[in-house]
């Protein structure tokens, strides 16, 4: 079941067009700020410190950047477009909706294990950049209303209208929110570990979406 990569955004703020340099420089200053971002904060990530990370000079970020705000627009995007890459690569060739989720929530769930900053970033983001996070909030909306609207059309999950499909689509991305809380550790509890978490995710979808069967 491959999912519409058409969700994500086609240009990236900030990118000089021939004047920039290496694509990998960009990356390496991008890779920089999500790691100073998860140590002290989105909104206390100095270019100073990003630009030791990243070792580079300060110049260069506002050369390819422009601004602090500008390079921290930029790396919400990039993380969530690397994110969301990642998740449907994993879904591309998997065929029924309920396979596909289980392999979307799986790769969701090993993309916030390698990137711990990631859950951070998105928290600050929230609370202190609420432009940048309903940004990345509306692109993962929009793919999951894609899978529940595609599946429900050829019969693999009940029929939903549009207000119920938008209603699912956020009840899956809280699912997500609240997952990288559980994983962060907020409540104290220990992580039970991916297979119990997703069979209990897999669980809820299946007795919500499934077509109901009647009674003789």
């Amino acid at each position: 079941m491959a999912r519409s990569a058409a969700s994500r955004a086609e240009t990236v703020p900030g990118q000089r067009g021939p004047y920039a340099k290496s694509s990998q420089t960009r990356e390496r200053i991008l890779s920089a700020a999500l790691a100073v971002a998860g140590e002290v904060g989105l909104h206390r990530a100095s270019m100073t410190a990003i630009a030791r990370r990243a070792n580079v000079a300060v110049g260069n970020i506002h050369y390819h950047f422009g601004s602090r705000d500008a390079l921290l627009h930029e790396l919400m995007i990039w993380v969530q477009q690397e994110l969301l890459s990642v998740v449907e690569n994993a879904v591309a060739d998997v065929p029924g909706y309920l396979a596909a989720e289980e392999a979307s929530i799986r790769a969701y769930l090993a993309f916030v294990h390698r990137n711990p900053a990631y859950v951070r970033l998105s928290e600050e983001a929230r609370l202190h950049r609420p432009e940048l996070y309903r940004e990345g909030i509306e692109t993962w909306l929009r793919w999951l209303r894609e899978g529940l609207e595609e599946a429900s059309r050829t019969g693999e999950i009940r029929s939903l209208d549009a207000d119920e499909t938008a209603s699912l689509a956020h009840f899956l991305l809280g699912a997500r929110y609240f997952l990288d809380q559980m994983i962060d550790g907020v409540d104290g509890r220990p992580y039970p570990g991916d297979d119990a978490v997703v069979a209990t995710y897999m669980a809820f979808v299946r007795n919500g979406l499934m077509p109901q069967k009647e009674n003789p």
